[in-house]
């Protein structure tokens, strides 16, 4: 059986993905004497899979809308009526697995419960139950990193709980470094209500303690991956690479890559002026949809400390240089040299566009911003500048 838990989700830097919205095994099948049959009463499991199918059917009618929408504003009236539906099926998931939330049948309700509740009272309390009844589960391993990034507050709590009372050592091990990542997360992107300085600051100091704490107490414990396994030790400190490095009020490092020419350039040979780097690649559409509006922007701010850097993640140089042939880019533009490694390893890019702004120092102090939001942060730093020329 497949899993038909797919959903749309608004991922944390805009856009829709239809596909993989957890990541979980495949339902039960329902025992003999299921639904229709006349034999028994209905199943937790049985419940269940009635539930996955009604789900499935909803989401491929969603999924055929969006791709018929002809305007972004028909887009996002799908996206939203998505979103809206998400809470629901998340109680109807919680009442199926509520009542016989001790039995082995409940666990996975209750997780989709917890991650398509959107921090709700539906997530809050499948937390609660998960945490009550299934925290020594083998199956909780594979789950916890989608606890640290789809599970809001809900999944945090988890996430703490079971660092100090998984009776599994390498649950626990796990529990706190996906707790410690995902803080991490929540401080450092923009979504829809960012934090204030203040709380992100607080929120990074204590994504560190965490992180730490995992390194100190459970720093050999293995982490399967397809690469193969990794320690818990060696994941901490790549987090808290990016929290000392990558963060907002850290000043960017240099990475070297190169310009046009196949000259070496970097992000320090700016300093003095405002930079917005904008890592992009051009198979990337929401990429591609920033154009506009860039152009704009660079338009309207010639002449001032300002400079938009475009560096691609193209594994060819031709493809981008064919590319701004027919797309006129009028900024500065970079190669990364290929789809991996120099600054989309330095950087730790994950997504597109990965978007930082830097002020006249060099300092992050924006990221994932766009449209009429980067340009705002961008006049407000260049105020800056000019006030301290003032001086």
């Amino acid at each position: 059986m497949t899993n038909r838990w797919n959903w749309i989700r608004a991922g944390s830097v805009g856009g829709l993905v239809f596909a993989g919205f957890l990541s979980l095994a495949a339902a039960q099948q329902p025992p003999a004497g299921g639904p229709g049959d006349g034999k028994a009463e209905p199943t937790v499991a049985s419940k269940y899979l009635e539930l996955q199918k009604e789900f499935e059917a909803v989401n491929r009618k969603l999924l055929e809308r969006f791709q018929a929408a002809k305007t972004e504003a028909e887009r996002n009236a799908v996206r939203e009526e998505a979103l809206k539906l998400l809470p629901q099926f998340a109680d109807r998931l919680l009442a199926i697995a509520s009542k016989e939330a001790k039995s082995r049948e409940a666990f996975e309700p209750l997780i989709q419960a917890l991650l398509l509740g959107r921090g709700g009272e539906a997530s809050k309390k499948a937390a609660e139950l998960l945490a009550e009844h299934h925290a020594g589960d083998p199956r909780l391993l594979r789950l916890l990193p989608a606890l640290a990034s789809q599970g809001g507050e809900a999944g945090t709590r988890l996430l703490e709980v079971l660092a100090e009372k998984a009776t599994d050592r390498q649950v626990r091990g796990l529990a706190l470094l996906y707790h410690g990542a995902g803080l991490l997360e929540q401080a450092d992107m923009p979504g829809p209500s960012p934090l204030p300085p203040e709380k992100r600051q607080a929120a990074y100091a204590q994504a560190e303690k965490v992180l730490r704490q995992a390194v100190q107490d459970f720093g050999d414990v293995k982490i399967p991956t397809p690469a193969g396994e990794q320690t818990v030790a060696k994941a901490a400190e790549e987090h808290l690479f990016v929290l000392n490095n990558l963060t907002i009020g850290k000043v960017l490092p240099d990475a070297e890559v190169q310009d046009l020419d196949g000259k070496k350039v970097k992000v320090s040979d700016y300093r003095g002026k405002v930079v917005v780097l904008d890592i992009w690649a051009t198979w990337c559409g929401p990429c591609r949809a920033m154009i506009p509006h860039e152009r704009e922007m660079v338009e309207r701010l010639k002449g001032q400390p300002f400079v938009l850097i475009s560096l691609s993640a193209d594994a060819k140089k031709e493809t981008l240089t064919s590319f701004l042939e027919k797309e006129p880019m009028p900024w500065v533009h970079w190669w990364n040299g290929g789809e991996s490694g120099g600054a989309l390893e330095k950087y730790r890019v994950s997504f597109f566009p990965t978007i930082y702004v830097l002020d006249a120092k060099g300092v992050i102090r924006y990221k994932h911003l766009r449209g009429e939001a980067l340009e705002k942060a961008v006049e407000e730093l260049l105020r800056e500048v000019k006030s301290g020329e003032k001086k």
